[in-house]
């Protein structure tokens, strides 16, 4: 009898392949490993049904689950396959622990009981030092930080500070590190992808929204929108362990420097990792940043155009090359737009959300000289918010190009939601309010194209007009804001939906750090997905190095 489990996993880290493996061997059944770029299947042969269905409950026990792992499928086949994997000879990637080790670093008749260095080949950090047990330093640490400490930490993978949740988090940038999954849904609105996710052995960090119960424990903090993530070393996982003991079950992780009580410098790390971040939609995961126990991939040393680096980067990764491919790119940092591709005629940009404006004094005439109503518009703001037209009429912007985040920027100064000048931080207010708000439809912004000199791009006046009615009708700046962006994703799949029409393409992608907002990605990944085969990156990050991973290629096809 031979049982066939399939895993769709979309990684090329051989972190599954080993850990399967290690199985095979562990249990002295026969077996084969068939891998390809989408999955990996495990085949194991045995006289007895028992013993596979023994093999298969412990398999789903110890192994940990992946942001790569997308589904799993169990079933009987005739035979063994002919072909076998052989695991290439590889470096290993810095990963955090995997439950075997961990097991044993708990276990108190182990000799690896509270051993911070214990690894295995597929989890750790290789880092230098002296194994062996630990547990009076991790409880002596987690003591100074019950007593509010601020602790200096090296992780085998970079220099933190630790400490209890209070005031001193209001003048840092800070993350959340939770002893456990509960305890993040005890303070946070994490839904079930997300929570599934954190646990995943990558142990990444997710942006959330706290709930009142954590303005409650911890009324010193002032931020709402914060990163949670579960320990991703056993420096910080031992910390955390005492720490509950002592009733607490989340403290703060910082880089930035700070005064500090006491240090835990027992692990030499070979160098600074940035850890990943990940934003969750019901369907899909994707890497907002950080590198930490991801592979390295070939990325070209030339300059290189961003929205055509990363547009490629996903036909790359996905093998997408012979096919008809439109691309979304929705950078915070960079010129946005909608491309398509095909073999037959090239490279296309189909429609540019690119405007150019120098102040708001500006974009106040442009409105006025549109027709009547927009001069009718302009005078009763002027009337109702006579101070705020006053001072943002004086604001003037350095770039020379706005996107579609500068462009929010631009509203949420003109709707009085920031007091800063920059258009990133006025943009990052609106885009925080709609991430807090917690309903489900906003207003609908008119967001329609124009075309200039043949070519079609976004009217940025019309987006900006209709924002400027709902201020003066009275709507509230989080339900505003969201509105903002959930029309600017309907907008996108309406587009996307009349493109295919035209174009008859194979699939869509989309890349970009706008893509790290949590109600964008979730509609998009929703909306879109309806009528097209959506994709985004695999294992790179959606903006940043994904560019070098592209390069300029497709200009050249």
């Amino acid at each position: 009898m031979v049982l066939e489990l399939l895993f769709e996993y979309s990684s090329s880290s051989l972190v599954y392949d080993k850990l399967l493996l290690r199985k095979l061997e562990e249990s002295k059944l026969e077996g084969r490993l068939v891998k390809t770029d989408k999955d990996i299947k495990l085949y194991v042969e045995a006289d007895d049904s028992d013993e596979l269905e023994l093999f298969a409950n412990e398999l789903s026990l110890e192994l940990p689950h992946s942001i790569f792992l997308r589904n799993t499928e169990v079933k009987v086949v005739d035979a063994l396959p002919d072909n076998d994997f052989i695991l290439p000879q590889s470096e290993k990637l810095a990963m955090p622990f995997c439950p075997s080790c961990l097991s044993k670093v708990l276990d108190e008749s182990s000799q690896d009981y509270y051993n911070p260095y214990c690894e295995c080949e597929v989890c750790g950090y290789e880092a230098d030092g002296k194994s062996g047990n630990y547990h009076s330093l991790f409880e002596q640490i987690a003591n100074a930080i019950s007593r509010d400490s601020v602790v200096k930490v090296n992780t085998f993978y970079g220099e933190y500070y630790l400490g209890k949740l209070n005031e001193k988090c209001n003048d840092i940038s800070f993350d959340i590190l939770s002893y456990d999954l509960a305890t993040i849904s005890k303070y946070t609105n994490v839904t079930t992808p997300e929570t599934v996710a954190l646990g995943a052995i990558e142990k990444p960090l997710i942006g959330l929204k706290t709930n009142l119960k954590f303005k409650m424990d911890f009324e010193g903090v002032k931020e709402e929108l914060l990163r949670f993530k579960l320990a991703d070393d056993f420096i910080l996982h031992l910390t955390l362990v005492e720490l509950h003991k002592l009733g607490v079950d989340c403290v703060f992780i910082t880089k930035d420097e700070m005064k500090y009580d006491t240090a835990l410098l027992l692990a030499d790390f070979k160098e600074s990792m940035e850890p990943i971040e990940c934003v969750v939609s019901a369907k899909n995961i994707v890497i907002l940043r950080g590198t930490k126990g991801l592979p390295t991939f070939e990325l070209t040393n030339e300059a290189v155009i961003p929205y055509i680096g990363t547009f490629n980067s996903v036909i790359k990764e996905h093998n997408f090359s012979d096919k008809t491919v439109v691309g979304l790119n929705i950078s915070k940092d960079s010129h946005n737009n909608i491309l398509v591709y095909g073999k037959k005629f090239g490279l296309i940009e189909y429609l540019s959300f690119k405007s150019e404006y120098s102040s708001v004094e500006e974009i106040f005439k442009a409105i006025a000289q549109t027709n009547e109503s927009g001069i009718k518009l302009l005078t009763n703001y002027k009337s109702k918010f006579t101070e705020l037209y006053e001072k943002v009429s004086l604001i003037t912007f350095d770039e020379k190009e706005l996107n579609i985040y500068k462009l929010w920027g631009i509203i949420s100064i003109i709707l009085g939601y920031s007091n800063s000048n920059d258009i990133y931080e006025s943009a990052d207010i609106l885009e925080n309010n709609a991430k807090s708000f917690v309903g489900t439809k906003g207003p609908r912004i008119d967001y329609k194209l124009q075309n200039i000199k043949s070519k079609v791009y976004l009217d940025p006046l019309m987006v900006i007009r209709t924002a400027m009615t709902f201020k003066l009708a009275g709507v509230d700046s989080l339900c505003l804001s969201y509105g903002v962006v959930e029309s600017f994703v309907e907008f996108l799949s309406g587009q996307l939906d009349e493109i295919k029409q035209n174009m008859n393409n194979d699939v869509v992608v989309a890349s970009g750090s706008l893509l790290g907002n949590k109600h964008l990605f979730s509609k998009l990944d929703k909306e879109v997905s309806v009528n097209h085969e959506l994709y985004f990156n695999k294992e790179l990050p959606v903006d940043g190095i994904n560019i070098r991973y592209g390069g300029n290629e497709l200009l050249h096809n």
